[in-house]
Formats: structure tokens, sequence, C-alpha cells
């Protein structure tokens, strides 16, 4: 059985933090997303980054945007980036917890939900998503 592991990869999230010098462009990436343009998307947010390599917004956007689009490895990959970047935020660690879950990975997966936890103790989607884990777990636990 597929785990339903809640993931909090919303767009808009990254739309209430970035630089207004970028907002003008985040429509037409967008639309390129919901259109399932995977390779336009990704270029265009790639052409960004290079262009603003320090602004984090548009890495986690890339990351939810590989998920998207079922590149799972590569997303774990920036959000691991971000993740290093920004030991204390637990939108990211909740994030990388989806995204092991979503690999099979559950022990690691259990470790970013925990994680995200300890930085905001009432964080209903970890909280949620780590029960997924341990009956996930015991489920496991009990077939062997």
């Amino acid at each position: 059985s597929r785990m339903k592991v809640k993931c909090i990869f919303l767009f808009i999230v990254c739309l209430a933090y970035t630089s207004l010098s970028f907002a003008s462009n985040w429509d037409e990436i967008l639309k390129l997303i919901n259109n399932g343009n995977e390779t336009k998307a990704i270029a265009r947010i790639n052409r960004y980054i290079q262009k603003y390599p320090s602004d984090p917004e548009l890495i986690f956007l890339r990351g939810a945007t590989l998920d998207h689009f079922g590149k799972t490895r590569e997303a774990k990959e920036d959000f691991l980036i971000l993740s290093n970047k920004y030991p204390k935020d637990p939108i990211i660690k909740n994030n990388l917890g989806v995204l092991y879950a979503k690999l099979g990975e559950y022990r690691k997966a259990r470790v970013f939900f925990e994680l995200a936890l300890k930085l905001k103790t009432d964080y209903k989607e970890a909280k949620n998503n780590l029960s997924l884990i341990q009956k996930q777990d015991r489920v496991y636990l009990t077939s062997k």
C-alpha cells in the first residue's frame, strides 16, 4: 500500500518570500508547470538560479517542480542544499521527510519529520507525516 504522506509543496509558499524583482516571472513559470511543460519550466528556473544564485526560493521552487514531475531524487538534492543552508527551517525538514518517504526511505523520513517537530512543535503536517511513518514501521515490523 502506498503511503499517503502529506506534502506541502505548494507553489504559493514560494511566492510569499520571493524578491519582488522576480515576481513578474512567477506567472510564466507557474503556467509552464501547470501545462505540464517540464523541460521549459526547469530550464527557466535554472536560468533564474544562475541570475540570482543566493535566492533560496528559486531552489525551493526547482525542488518542488522536480518533485511535481516525479523526479524525487533530484528534488531531494535541492532540499538537502536548502536544509544545510537553513537548518532551522521546519518546512524544509518536513519536505525532505516527504521526499524520503516517497523514495521508500522511511527511517530517514522519520528523522526529518522529528527534526521539523523539534523546530516547530505544533507543526500539523509534520505530526501527521510522522504518525503515518510510525504506522508504516509497525506494518513493516509485524510482517517480518
